[in-house]
């Protein structure tokens, strides 16, 4: 009898403790046993307690077990059983490890296997998924469900109490946030991996990526491609072996970034320009820009207009929600979508990004 197709569950970046303690979960098989709880019987869940539960210590280089994060990566991508790789999280200590990995052990599989996560798992998205049987989804790590909905819900709690001429109380506000994300916190991670599983079966995801169009045309639908993710993550990568599988040449180029400033950012894109990867791109995508609370997404594409090229007019679009933001959507890299634009009678063009759910997985 063959063997279930399995999701595996891993943290191979930051550890993932933490999170897990606010899911009030204490070991592996209660993680397994909360993100099988959707899923029916249809998939296998497992999940490497070793790496979720590492040790870290950030005065004295992080994580201490690099050879055994390279070895799970590499296992996971050889194994044909694996159906889907999920990245618990992103955080940091990751881009270190890229050179100890095998990513060639990809080359001998006979079925996709889908890679989701972001921040410090671009570089695996980038690279593992333009790797023929390799799906790649810049899509979040769903320990940053607790973070994304504590700060939404926040948001609309101040929201609100504008809206009602009410007395703002901005840690009455906070506290609303974070007892929602609280209390739905293992609920929203359940579904996460039911999702994963429905985008598995070729019946995809609910969430849409969409936003507007900031700069240039698009006709009505357009077919692209799509490379990049976190720009801190992808600036690395630049003049390094694995600069190709960051290339934007006739692709688009998405970028979003968390906890840095606009003049960081402008570094980091006047270092894409130098390399060329901004005159390469078809277009460019932005996603949310964050500083701490701060929403630096208008001014990160002041910035942007900056670098580029006015002769060109590329077309510049912002998905609001790309990046280290709730909600977020699911974005392939290295495979074609189709880009819709429709533009209202008043007002800017609005974008959306059509994803074939059920061809994704043919290359």
């Amino acid at each position: 009898m063959a063997a279930k197709p399995r999701i595996h569950l891993t943290a191979v970046a930051s550890y993932a403790t933490q999170g897990m303690q606010l899911l009030g979960i204490r070991n592996a098989g209660e993680l397994v046993a909360l993100a099988s709880g959707r899923l029916n019987g249809r998939y296998t869940v497992t999940a490497n307690g070793g790496m979720i539960f590492a040790k870290q210590d950030e005065m004295h280089g992080g994580r201490s077990d690099d050879a055994v994060r390279a070895r799970e990566i590499e296992t996971v991508l050889a194994d044909d059983d694996v159906a889907a790789l999920v990245t618990v999280r992103g955080g940091s200590w990751f881009t270190r490890i890229l050179e100890k990995i095998d990513f060639d052990v990809l080359k001998r599989r006979r079925r996709t296997i889908h890679i989701f996560g972001f921040s410090e798992m671009t570089s695996l998205i980038a690279i593992a998924g333009r790797y023929p049987k390799v799906v790649g989804l810049h899509d979040l790590g769903p320990l940053f469900l607790f973070d994304g909905v504590r700060r939404f819900m926040t948001k609309r709690a101040d929201a609100y109490l504008q809206a009602a001429e009410m007395p703002v109380d901005p840690a009455h506000c906070a506290g609303f946030g974070a007892g929602w994300a609280a209390g739905t916190y293992r609920g929203m991670f359940a579904e996460f991996i039911a999702e994963v599983a429905a985008i598995l079966d070729g019946r995809g995801s609910p969430r849409v990526p969409s936003g507007r169009l900031l700069g240039g045309k698009l006709p009505a639908a357009k077919p692209i491609t799509i490379v990049g993710g976190n720009i801190s993550v992808i600036m690395p990568l630049i003049g390094s072996r694995y600069a190709g599988f960051i290339d934007p040449a006739g692709k688009w180029l998405a970028l979003e970034e968390i906890n840095e400033s606009v003049g960081a950012v402008d570094r980091m894109l006047a270092g894409l320009k130098l390399a060329g990867l901004l005159d390469r791109a078809e277009g460019i995508i932005l996603g949310n820009f964050r500083d701490g609370d701060a929403n630096l997404s208008k001014a990160v594409f002041e910035a942007l207009k900056r670098h580029l090229r006015a002769s060109r007019n590329q077309p510049v679009i912002e998905l609001t929600n790309f990046g280290h933001i709730y909600p977020i959507a699911p974005l392939p890299m290295h495979r074609e979508v189709i880009l819709r634009c429709r533009r209202p009678a008043r007002g800017q063009a609005r974008v959306s990004i059509e994803i074939p759910w059920d061809r994704l997985g043919r290359k």
